[in-house]
């Protein structure tokens, strides 16, 4: 359990890294620099994923991120900052899982040239 509380404290902090780096903002204000259509989205798809439906929730982030916008970024960057927060249990439950979730990471974080993102998230993989 610390081992994944340390890893969700390094997500956050690296969605931190990116949106100020990229957007010039602080995680705080990120929801805040999408326009109203795009923060519905994510709260459609957190509601999803907090509802159980993760799998539903990530594969509807891997299409709308398909089309690589600066806004489609942030929307997939918001809802994996959420994600984050996700206990084992409901995990579980929904019949996910951490390394489901690498995986899913690691597809839209190289959609936009991130591929080092997903080792700075979860790690090298060795440990899975």
């Amino acid at each position: 359990m610390f081992e994944q509380d340390f890893i969700m404290r390094q997500i956050k902090e690296m969605t931190a890294v990116i949106a100020k780096v990229v957007f010039g903002a602080k995680t705080e204000s990120m929801s805040l620099m999408l326009q109203l259509r795009e923060r519905q989205k994510v709260e459609f798809l957190v509601d999803k994923m907090k509802n159980g439906e993760i799998q539903d929730a990530v594969n509807e982030v891997d299409r709308l991120t398909d089309n690589n916008t600066k806004e489609n970024l942030m929307i997939g960057l918001a809802f994996y900052n959420e994600f984050s927060d996700i206990s084992d249990d409901a995990l579980i439950a929904a019949g996910y899982s951490w390394a489901k979730a690498r995986e899913d990471f690691e597809r839209f974080a190289d959609k936009f040239g991130m591929q080092q993102m997903t080792n700075l998230y979860f790690g090298d993989g060795s440990d899975d």
